[in-house]
């Protein structure tokens, strides 16, 4: 509806401004879209927090990045009839993240980065089977599949999917997806840091779910 009164705007102002043999001129307006059978619904366990617990400063490497223990969180996506889908992660820690590749962890009182943390994605089943993960870079224009399923991520600037059995170039259509995301988090070298009271890792992502 905003979009329809705008356009009625711009065409009261035309006619205003042009003579009237100008209406005798055309423009066409295609209207787009698609309807599809049912949405999804992504629930992460533990209501989304990886919680990385109290980390004493001394158990941290001074001159090089220190890679902490997994946090596993269960991952599930419940659709209301089989569609297809993509993953595309979005860092919202406001650039903090060592690694152009990861999602940051917020920044010291010292304005200094804290460190970075990977999604890993594992134990990827979908309505029952286990699922192939699939990346692509372009939109999802086109689809490669992921050669090493161990080291699945959801990453930033690309989309992440699922393809059942040989179903096409590009993800299956899932109803039910079950999986586990594995927060691995790195902190940056205590050298770089500025510890001289309790630190707050702030690290905030958002998954979110494409429709194909």
């Amino acid at each position: 509806m905003k979009f329809s009164t705008t356009l009625l705007a711009l065409a009261i102002a035309s006619s205003a401004a042009i003579a009237p043999s100008a209406f005798a001129q055309s423009a066409d307006l295609s209207v787009t879209g698609r309807i599809f059978p049912g949405a999804c619904v992504v629930d992460l366990g533990n209501g989304g927090v990886a919680d990385l617990g109290s980390i004493r400063l001394e158990s941290l490497q001074a001159d090089m990045t220190t890679v902490l223990d997994d946090v596993d969180l269960n991952m599930t996506i419940a659709c209301q009839s089989a569609v297809r889908f993509a993953l595309e992660g979005v860092d919202n820690s406001n650039d903090s993240s060592i690694s152009p590749s990861q999602y940051g962890l917020g920044i010291t009182a010292a304005d200094e980065k804290i460190g970075s943390a990977r999604l890993g994605l594992v134990d990827v089943t979908a309505d029952g089977e286990a699922a192939k993960a699939m990346f692509s870079d372009d939109g999802g224009d086109n689809w490669i599949v992921h050669l090493f399923p161990d080291s699945v991520t959801i990453g930033k600037g690309s989309m992440l999917g699922f393809q059942v059995g040989q179903t096409g170039q590009g993800p299956s259509p899932i109803k039910d997806l079950q999986g586990t995301v594995k927060v691995r988090a790195t902190i940056a070298p205590t050298s770089e840091l500025t510890v001289t009271e309790d630190v707050p890792v702030q690290g905030n992502a958002t998954i979110n779910l494409a429709y194909l």
